[in-house]
């Protein structure tokens, strides 16, 4: 048996309800044209050369290649015998030249890990393999729309152009389209990287500290929307609070998770229009939303130029806030 094999066994063995991805990206004549379509539209609006990207430069430059564990690094002064665990951080980190606009929030989630035991120390860095990481390591170079392109009417044409490719079967959504390079946490036993456009993903940390992406966490099919980049878990009852944003009203769904890693029923939180709610938090008693000026606006996206996020100064922040038990909205205060 293979060590992914070995390794989905033993998280099914655990409980872990674990989705393996499995697209079904095509190639054939009509990814190609949408290709070549899609660079047409990049070249007339940009020109011969782009603009340099901060986010692909300096300290921000992409790391080319995943490191497999390295051993036996130097240690200046001494690390504790007693000392055993792993440290891990995720970050964006693009595998491909992005072909159009980019923004830091885009790059496929890297893991970079240090693990220390017996007073030695190993590095290990591995991309999380993302349903969207596995399509476009398929075709050699980068298919998904970017946030860095979501601006003037190019943006509009990016967009269409990803729902085109979905529509021909080029790209297949049904295992999201997330980057998985937000935040990490750790919840009933799994450790999970995170955006807040998808479901999380599970890694596993493996006794030599290397890292494998075992799949998707779905909560046995009862996630049906976002799942925020920064849910919060209550270090005194084990519970995870979490909740995702969207387009579409509600525009929000706030979900509690049990200690033995069960969703609960959902809780909508009906804000008057989309906006771009990054966190939240919760106190002893209650959980808290943000409901802050950063409005999702596509029509001035197209109209002025503008990012398709957009703050706007003329608008009041609210708060709301909600026992953290309740099932039903209508029992909150907004302040």
């Amino acid at each position: 048996m293979g060590e992914a094999a070995a390794a989905m066994e033993d998280a099914q063995r655990k409980g872990l309800a674990v989705v393996v991805p499995a697209p079904r990206p095509r190639k054939g004549v009509a990814s190609w044209a949408v290709d070549m379509l899609e660079r047409l539209a990049v070249r007339l609006s940009h020109g011969k050369k782009a603009e340099p990207v901060p986010w692909l430069s300096g300290n921000f430059a992409p790391v080319p290649d995943e490191t497999p564990p390295a051993a036996g690094l130097t240690v200046r002064g001494h690390l504790p015998k007693c000392l055993n665990g792993e440290f891990v951080r995720v970050g964006p980190n693009p595998k491909f030249t992005p072909i159009a606009g980019y923004h830091w929030f885009d790059g496929d989630g890297m893991i970079h890990a240090m693990r220390i035991k017996d007073g030695k120390a190993t590095y290990i860095s591995r991309y999380v393999k993302t349903s969207r990481l596995e399509q476009e390591e398929y075709f050699g170079g980068p298919k998904f729309t970017k946030i860095g392109d979501l601006k003037g009417v190019l943006g509009l044409f990016m967009v269409l152009t990803q729902e085109l490719r979905k529509k021909l079967k080029v790209l297949d959504a049904t295992y999201g389209i997330g980057t998985a390079n937000t935040a990490l946490i750790y919840h009933h036993g799994k450790l999970m990287a995170l955006s807040e456009s998808d479901k999380p993903y599970v890694i596993k940390i493996l006794e030599d500290g290397d890292l494998q992406t075992l799949g998707l966490l779905d909560y046995d099919k009862r996630l049906k929307h976002p799942f925020t980049a920064h849910p919060k878990v209550d270090p005194f009852t084990d519970e995870m609070f979490t909740f995702g944003y969207s387009h579409e009203p509600p525009y929000c769904t706030y979900r509690v998770i049990t200690k033995d890693g069960i969703m609960l029923d959902p809780v909508p939180i009906t804000i008057p229009e989309s906006v771009m709610m990054h966190d939240f938090a919760i106190t002893e008693n209650y959980s808290i939303f943000m409901d802050l000026p950063m409005f999702f606006r596509p029509k001035e996206m197209v109209k002025n130029s503008e990012f398709i996020y957009k703050f706007d100064p003329t608008k009041k922040a609210r708060f709301g806030i909600l026992q953290r038990y309740e099932k039903d909205e209508k029992k909150h205060q907004v302040v």
